[in-house]
């Protein structure tokens, strides 16, 4: 299921992009996490940072999925982190 992923990583970065499925989005919103732990946090923050993400990555695997799969657009906020999943239209088959 296509979908388009929102984040946000307050008030450091954000940005929005098409994704194939909710695997695709924990692996593009976990890649931008590292980015940003590496240029733009000192210890402390990364951790606090890889907690946020550890939680709404979870998240994302289990209501953002569930809600996908209803048809309904998903958002959370973990700390600084804040996803939202919105479906990118209807299914198509095949």
């Amino acid at each position: 299921m296509a979908l388009r992923m929102s984040w946000e990583v307050a008030p450091i970065a954000s940005a929005g992009e098409n994704v194939n499925n909710i695997e695709g989005a924990v692996k593009a919103l976990d890649g931008s996490v590292l980015r940003i732990q590496e240029r733009a946090m000192n210890p402390l923050e990364a951790a606090a940072l890889r907690e946020s993400a550890r939680v709404i990555r979870a998240q994302m695997l289990s209501d953002g999925r569930a809600a996908l799969a209803r048809g309904e657009r998903w958002e959370a906020k973990v700390g600084r982190v804040r996803v939202i999943l919105t479906p990118a239209g209807p299914a198509s088959s095949g």
